[in-house]
């Protein structure tokens, strides 16, 4: 009976070692893989990012640049649950996703529609801007957090840094020209709280681009400032002011 009882001690000692033991730090690794997904407001930007997390860590990362053009999360959302897609790049992501150490990740509600609760706004590039109303954006919530919960199962909780970002709006002198300044903020904001309420369940960090293009009171006209190269696109200091805004944000992994 003591033999017995002796063996068991040692038994549930083996196992409490084993599940007090840290897993290893990501700080440990020599190379990181940087998975980044956006529209095009992240143009030039993930190479930027890249050599500051070089630079902050002292990992070599090996950059995977998924910015695609008008990029919904709709659109990724379907494809993480295995749609067609007509996009390589969207093809491989499910992929690149698995092998991940860092992951940023955009992308717009142009695809997470309410048919109940449209809303009736244009706030972006194209046509006149013009507002007569502003969709509450909760179906954009649920495509992220899909996205978000898609992202923690392909990595099968291995250590993960995700972050997302928010949006800058380059069109302040347009909203001013055509005296919709203030009804397309009320919307701008609306949409960006919903990228942060998204996010906030799972303790992903938001990085707060739109504070750093447009300023904390939404009245600072990146363009003017030079953050973009065609007036809408990030040129090199604007990827910067991006890169930046995710950076001071770290590399404490995720533990949704």
């Amino acid at each position: 009976m003591h033999r017995y009882s002796t063996f068991i001690a040692i038994i549930l000692t083996t196992l409490l070692l084993t599940a007090c033991k840290p897993e290893s730090s990501l700080l440990e690794m020599d190379e990181w893989d940087l998975v980044w997904i956006s529209d095009s407001s992240g143009w030039g930007v993930a190479e930027v990012y890249a050599q500051m997390v070089e630079e902050d860590v002292g990992v070599q990362v090996n950059l995977f640049d998924n910015w695609i053009g008008a990029l919904p999360a709709g659109e990724v959302l379907r494809v993480l649950n295995g749609g067609p897609t007509a996009s390589y790049t969207l093809e491989q992501l499910a992929e690149q996703i698995k092998e991940a150490e860092i992951i940023v990740f955009y992308a717009n509600a142009e695809q997470s529609i309410d048919e109940n609760f449209p809303g009736d706004w244009h706030c972006i590039p194209g046509a006149k801007p013009y507002v007569n109303s502003c969709p509450d954006f909760q179906i954009y919530v649920q495509d992220l957090q899909q996205i978000y919960q898609k992202i923690f199962e392909l990595r099968e909780g291995q250590p993960t840094i995700v972050r997302v970002y928010d949006a800058y709006n380059p069109l302040i002198a347009k909203f001013h020209e055509f005296g919709v300044y203030e009804d397309c903020k009320s919307c701008w904001l609306a949409y960006n709280d919903a990228i942060h309420r998204a996010a906030s369940p799972f303790g992903i960090p938001v990085a707060k681009v739109l504070e750093a293009w447009n300023g904390p009171e939404f009245d600072q006209d990146p363009v003017a400032l030079g953050y973009t190269s065609d007036g809408i696109h990030p040129s090199e200091v604007g990827a910067e002011r991006i890169a930046e805004a995710i950076r001071i944000l770290g590399y404490e992994p995720v533990s949704p």
